[in-house]
């Protein structure tokens, strides 16, 4: 039989009945602002709505907005900067009054490009000069980047050679002009997936002004030890996505609330079945806050869920219960 300790049991106590009271005193007023932490934000990803959003239609970015900030989160990471401004008819102006009506802040922005290729590097540069300003103007100090799809095997030192040394230009340019850390994200089916990818790219790349940006569920699927990557880079980390995840993923068809629908057996059936709201899967998120703790990290931790499966709200409501039952009382 499982022993819950106390905090656990206060924690859900008052959980349970500040439920009950809602439900016998109709709905609650909305809490105006979202937590403010000392040390940390708590953020989401636009990208995590695609998955009930209708294909074809635009992330609805100011519904995105009050979900965050209902939810308890700080803000969020754009994916496809700038056309989710320009697809909602939002300026880069109103977006700042948006955030502050809510209590939000600008987090960062995914960022991508294929860095190893010579004859796109100066167009690379100038997108990421208009993704740097953004930053700037909402006084980001760190921003994202991922890497770009993978290459042919005997393609791949040379390939990152070359990204190597971009990205020490791409992450020099953002310390020296706009004072801000360029981070790496991870992620599967790219050139930076798998334990040998990572450690390639540690090497390759300048501590100096190229940072980390890790992505926890990720790792475990590109078959890293998350916690041990966490420790090896725990210097050059200065922003970082918790999300769970399992190796032995359903083998159930997929089913998202917009009706896209992917066989449990297929590529990527497998994907999204392999994500999961914090605490629900393999990913010993304590363990990595208490690194972070001792390193006294301070900065962003996004929530970027691939896979919704009832909605985003009541993935968000798991994850912030998650938070504030098991991460918040090691570091806030």
């Amino acid at each position: 039989m499982t022993v819950m300790n106390r905090r656990d049991f206060n924690f859900f106590t008052a959980t349970a009945a500040a439920a009950f009271c809602s439900c016998q005193a109709g709905p609650a007023a909305p809490d105006p602002k979202p937590r403010v932490r000392p040390n940390l934000f708590y953020g989401l990803s636009t990208g995590s709505w695609n998955r009930v959003t209708r294909k074809g239609e635009p992330l609805p970015l100011l519904k995105i907005l009050d979900g965050t900030a209902a939810s308890g989160f700080n803000g969020v990471r754009l994916t496809g900067f700038p056309e989710i401004l320009e697809r909602n008819g939002v300026t880069l102006e109103r977006l700042g009054e948006e955030l502050e009506k809510r209590g939000l802040k600008f987090s960062t922005t995914s960022f991508g490009g294929a860095y190893y290729q010579r004859e796109a590097q100066e167009e690379i540069l100038k997108r990421w000069r208009v993704n740097l300003e953004a930053h700037r103007r909402f006084g980001a100090r760190a921003a994202v980047v991922f890497p770009p799809g993978p290459v042919r095997p005997e393609e791949e030192k040379e390939a990152f050679g070359e990204m190597g040394r971009f990205l020490n230009r791409m992450g020099k340019l953002a310390l020296e002009e706009f004072g801000i850390r360029m981070g790496l994200h991870n992620h599967t089916d790219s050139l930076v997936e798998t334990p040998a990818q990572v450690d390639r790219f540690l090497e390759e790349t300048d501590p100096r002004s190229v940072f980390c940006a890790w992505d926890t569920a990720h790792l475990l699927l590109g078959g890293c030890d998350v916690l041990a990557v966490f420790k090896k880079s725990s210097e050059r980390i200065v922003f970082t996505d918790f999300k769970d995840a399992t190796r032995r993923p359903s083998p159930a068809d997929y089913l998202a609330p917009n009706g896209e629908r992917h066989a449990g057996d297929s590529k990527e059936g497998r994907f999204f079945n392999s994500m999961l709201e914090l605490g629900r899967g393999e990913i010993d998120f304590p363990a990595l806050l208490r690194l972070l703790k001792e390193k006294k990290y301070k900065g962003w931790i996004v929530h970027d869920l691939d896979t919704i499966r009832v909605s985003c709200s009541e993935s968000w409501r798991v994850a912030m219960e998650y938070i504030a039952a098991r991460l918040d009382p090691i570091y806030q």
